[in-house]
């Protein structure tokens, strides 16, 4: 009998996982480091083995990547000093890991889609210390997974696309980076993919199909949420360089994920992220007018 623990339980890939699992009937607890923090190993021992913990999926990170950069030491505890204690803690008491990386481990320089295999050579902060986590999490219990991913949106948490419908209801004109490349990714179906990967060891990149710029995705979001009938105030969405933006933090120039191993394994290509935004936008409308998800 499988009993899971969601890590990071309140956050937006966490409140996924809590529908599915309870869609699907599959015994879990979600909670947050209010409960048990994972850089505290003996507290994440002693829960792992208490509530007889087979799987660990861990959803907690420290995601700010410009913040990162100022805050090193704390994007290294959670990012890495975390996975290492899960890791530790599992093999105490005969749990899988499953944990969640990002295309930020790579620099970004290439102009082909990133193998589980291509060199990593993050730039940032961030990107660092969730390798780090990535090899801390192997070098303690190699019969672990780690599933790198990128461009997270989904329901509810802070977001890309939530960001743009709130931007573009609020002005006239908008300017989107245009020259950083990648693929979007739909929480609801990493959290199902997931759920197919839990007996599964080793790297696996998942993002949902065709890459597209920032720009470029902006521009669905506003054509797909203009079709559902979203109130918008934008008129005008103009392409820039990332030198027009500048950040803290450098980001991957193009970071396009290739998922030919996980389609391989399971015998299906993810849908286009164009579907998946679809769907996330009407169940984000249903969310707007009620509080509550589907």
């Amino acid at each position: 009998m499988k009993k899971i623990w969601i890590c990071g339980g309140s956050g937006m890939l966490g409140s996924h996982f809590k529908r599915l699992l309870t869609n699907r009937k599959i015994p879990f607890i979600a909670n947050d480091r209010k409960q048990v923090d994972i850089t505290e190993l003996e507290n994440v021992s002693k829960f792992i083995k208490a509530q007889k913990i087979t799987h660990v999926i861990n959803c907690a990170a420290y995601t700010q990547v410009d913040k990162a950069e100022i805050e090193q030491k704390q994007a290294y505890l959670v990012n890495a000093i975390g996975p290492h204690n899960l890791a530790i803690a599992a093999r105490r008491n005969g749990a899988r890991v499953i944990h969640f990386s990002t295309d930020y481990v790579f620099d970004g320089c290439g102009r082909s889609p990133y193998t589980e295999d291509s060199l990593c050579a993050p730039k940032g902060a961030y990107g660092m210390s969730k390798l780090a986590g990535e090899m801390k999490l192997f070098d303690e219990l190699e019969e672990s997974c780690v599933i790198r991913t990128s461009w997270l949106f989904g329901l509810p948490g802070k977001n890309f696309v939530e960001t743009m419908l709130r931007l573009m209801s609020e002005k006239e004109e908008l300017r989107i980076v245009s020259d950083q490349v990648g693929r979007p990714t739909y929480c609801q179906d990493l959290a199902e993919t997931t759920l197919e990967l839990l007996e599964h060891n080793g790297i696996f990149h998942f993002a949902n199909s065709l890459e597209t710029s920032w720009y470029h995705f902006a521009k669905e979001i506003h054509k797909q949420a203009k079709e559902l009938g979203f109130q918008l105030k934008v008129q005008k969405i103009e392409p820039i360089t990332t030198a027009e933006y500048p950040t803290p933090a450098q980001r991957p120039a193009y970071s396009t994920l290739n998922t030919k191993k996980v389609e391989d394994l399971l015998g299906k290509s993810p849908r286009a992220w164009t579907n998946s935004l679809q769907e996330y936008l009407k169940k984000y409308k249903v969310y707007q007018e009620t509080n509550q998800i589907e």
